[in-house]
């Protein structure tokens, strides 16, 4: 399984079989990282058969002044077509031979290769060898170390009544409303309000707003704005001086000072509702003993995935150590540059401070090569697995992965649409690629020493951060 069409996989589709009159030659240099350079030779012989035989297709479907289709003098076709024979010609006869090539040396080319001493201006004779060098890249390599049998330690977490209190609290939270209240502004509270911004007497882009509301403590504002919110109550008028840092987004603002007036309209506090069966039926559950019951049940099947995720990385971490990698440069690029713009894009939509926003694109940016370095191994590593385990995947496979991406979509009886969904276009391919590798990493799971270690809530998260850090590249 690959995340790469090869060049191999589209010549073994040509339906025009060809057998060379006098097979080529190869000299082959390994330039290591996955690069190869390799001096082609391919006899005149090809040349000459290859040429007659297109005349004589030309032959069938040429017209010149005077003669009838499929009747113009083989003679003149070679003089009229000559040029364009020879371009034809040489294209074929190099495709030919990359495709010998990567047969015989059981090569499998990532792209096209690149190509030397065929320039267009160069004379090109029936009677000559027809010579010139390939250079192209090969995907990742692996030698796999030990995957069979290894030891590895599984942190778990037991879920408790007060966990489930918690997790039940916080779904609450998440349906609570603002309602309005006659208090003063608090952490929490949203405020909504008016507010006219000048510098220098001057109105800016961006410094004005009507019926705006904040909710204090999110941090969106700047401090001296959330400072002034704090104790405010409706129809309060209130002033407040922004310093604009001299890094500010808006360099019109750099360095500059704020002068900020706020009207207050209302101060609304959050109303959380409480856990009765009517709720538990709002948000789709029977009652609120299916709600505790389900909701505990999601608790331990999360927890027990987290343990055995923290546990397979932890493997996989063994048998990247014990193997060894080769990679190209290339490849490492363009997987560093994919993988920082889907983290930016994912970054973009969290809506983080400025300077929060600064410096995890900063932490992505440094860490880009690292991370990249880890994804190719980590993809080269279990295909290879899969490869030696001889895994293939079956049907059972792909409503398994359509089941699971339902439920956590909360479609459960929507799941044929969700395979339709999934199993569409170039997602097919992703979702193909991730159920083979997690067949390859079960394998390696199942033949584990598994010790369970229990820790505690806290425990948990830290061991869940290193996990991330360590996949992510981070120091």
């Amino acid at each position: 399984m690959s995340d790469e069409t090869t060049v191999q996989d589209e010549a073994a589709t040509d339906e025009d079989a060809f057998t060379f009159v006098e097979d080529p030659t190869f000299d082959v240099d390994y330039k290591g990282e996955c690069a190869y350079e390799v001096k082609v030779s391919v006899p005149p012989a090809n040349t000459s058969k290859k040429a007659e035989e297109m005349i004589v297709e030309l032959k069938s479907e040429a017209e010149l002044p005077g003669f009838r289709r499929g009747k113009v003098p083989l003679n003149l076709i070679k003089k009229k077509f000559s040029k364009h024979v020879k371009s034809e010609v040489r294209g074929k006869l190099v495709g030919e031979a990359f495709e010998k090539l990567i047969k015989d040396e059981d090569l499998k080319p990532v792209g096209y290769p690149d190509i030397d001493g065929l320039e267009e201006d160069k004379e090109f004779n029936d009677d000559e060898a027809l010579e010139f060098t390939l250079k192209f890249e090969v995907g990742p390599r692996v030698e796999l170390g030990k995957y069979r049998g290894l030891e590895v330690e599984r942190p778990v977490v037991k879920v408790d009544d007060e966990d489930l209190e918690e997790t039940i609290v916080n779904m609450l939270k998440q349906h609570a409303v603002y309602e309005v209240a006659a208090v003063k502004a608090d952490e929490g509270d949203q405020v909504v309000m008016d507010f006219n911004g000048t510098v220098n007497g001057e109105e800016f882009d961006g410094g004005s707003a009507e019926n705006y509301p904040y909710v204090l403590g999110s941090n969106r504002f700047f401090p001296e704005f959330e400072d002034a919110l704090k104790g405010s109550k409706a129809d309060d008028v209130l002033n407040c001086i922004v310093d604009f840092p001299d890094d500010y987004f808006s360099e019109d603002l750099q360095g500059q000072k704020g002068d900020f007036t706020i009207k207050v309209h209302e101060v609304k506090r959050q109303e959380t509702p409480e856990l009765t069966d009517d709720f538990a039926k709002e948000i789709g559950y029977e009652s609120e003993s299916d709600m505790r019951e389900k909701v505990a049940e999601n608790m331990r099947e999360s927890s027990e995935s987290q343990s055995n995720h923290i546990a397979e990385s932890r493997l996989l971490e063994q048998i990247i150590e014990s193997s060894t990698f080769e990679m190209s440069k290339s490849m490492i690029a363009a997987v560093s540059q994919d993988n920082q713009q889907k983290e930016l894009q994912q970054l973009m939509q969290n809506q983080l401070a400025g300077d929060e926003l600064e410096a995890r694109i900063k932490d992505i940016q440094e860490n880009a090569e690292e991370s990249a370095i880890r994804s190719i191994k980590t993809m080269v590593t279990l295909n290879e697995i899969g490869e030696a385990e001889g895994i293939e995947l079956t049907d059972e496979d792909f409503e398994k992965e359509a089941m699971t991406m339902a439920k956590s979509m909360g479609m459960e009886s929507q799941v044929e649409a969700v395979a339709q969904y999934m199993f569409q276009g170039e997602q097919r391919n992703t979702h193909m690629d991730r159920i083979y590798r997690t067949k390859a990493l079960s394998v390696v799971m199942e033949s584990a020493t598994v010790t369970d270690k229990e820790l505690t809530r806290e425990e948990m998260e830290a061991e869940e951060k290193a996990e991330s850090d360590a996949e992510n590249g981070d120091a």
